[in-house]
């Protein structure tokens, strides 16, 4: 019987001790498991991209576009004053007060503003501006500011009909007189002036249409992406739609022996349908602001 007993403890034991094993296995198993699960979690947190150095800056570097480069970080990592791939153009023409590695980012207090830069400097590669007197633009009474959007149409006279067609759309206001978007709590609201941030292209268009048509400026909303490829054509009559009461209809002459000739209505004569108002303009598939040359990526 003692033998039978010791037998009996000694089994439980053993089943003791396979269970606490197997406990132990898979509460390691699941440590892991959950280990694992937060290291993934982590590495999926959302990325944000910031503005960096392209390459070694020197300290008292002019900041240019081939400076800047943009670089994707988690965004729980990122100082609160760095800079977004958005707002690059507030570095440029600055002065750097030390020397930044590549791949780091350009932070504002890297930067000094203190000497008076070109106003060249805030100009995007392949950007042209273009400035205008008001007395050849309607400005919206003195509405505009430096950073609005606005859509730029011309009128002109075309075959005896008088056109008005989309010159350029979404162009980006740069400055009202002097006045830039730094310094538009100085604004008055009158100006001479008005500078448009163009392609050269774009520049060429409307100095072109300028010379030979007029010039109307019509706010957008800066969220608005859409484009518009419509224009219009006749006098003030055929766009409202008053000299479409009287309908004209196909005639063909009648000869009465040595008398002029007539003109009567054929029996198959269909009314000619007036020429509509609205007419169709080739546009461009992007708005002039989203013209720009793509920076360069660091890895």
């Amino acid at each position: 019987m003692k033998r039978l007993a010791a037998h009996q403890t000694m089994l439980i034991w053993i089943v003791f001790c396979v269970v606490c094993g197997g406990l132990a296995a898979w509460t390691g198993q699941r440590y892991l498991r959950q280990q694992s699960t937060l290291l993934e979690q982590k590495n999926r947190q959302p990325m944000v991209e910031r503005v960096v150095a392209a390459h070694f800056l020197p300290a008292g570097t002019i900041l240019n576009e081939m400076h800047l480069a943009a670089r994707a970080f988690p965004e729980q990592a990122v100082p609160s004053n760095s800079v977004p791939t958005t707002q690059y153009q507030q570095l440029l023409g600055a002065s750097l007060r030390a020397e930044v590695a590549a791949g780091d980012m350009v932070l504002p207090l890297h930067v000094s503003y203190d000497q008076e830069t070109a106003f060249s400097t805030r100009l995007g590669t392949g950007r042209r501006a273009v400035t205008m007197p008001v007395d050849q633009i309607n400005s919206l009474a003195g509405l505009l500011r430096a950073g609005d959007l606005v859509d730029l149409y011309v009128s002109f006279d075309y075959q005896r009909k008088k056109i008005t067609a989309p010159l350029l759309q979404g162009v980006l206001v740069l400055a009202t007189d002097e006045q830039t978007s730094e310094q538009q709590n100085m604004s008055t609201g009158h100006y001479a002036t008005v500078t448009f941030d163009l392609t050269p292209e774009d520049g060429a268009k409307l100095v072109a249409a300028r010379q030979s048509g007029s010039i109307t400026a019509m706010l957008r909303n800066p969220y608005d992406r859409q484009l518009s490829n419509k224009g219009v054509r006749g006098d003030l009559a055929t766009l409202l739609g008053v000299n479409q009461v009287n309908t004209e209809y196909k005639t063909v002459p009648v000869i009465y022996g040595n008398k002029n000739s007539r003109q009567v209505r054929g029996l198959d004569a269909v009314p000619v349908v007036p020429r509509s108002a609205l007419l169709d303009i080739a546009t461009p598939d992007q708005l002039s602001y989203q013209h720009e040359v793509p920076h360069a990526t660091v890895d």
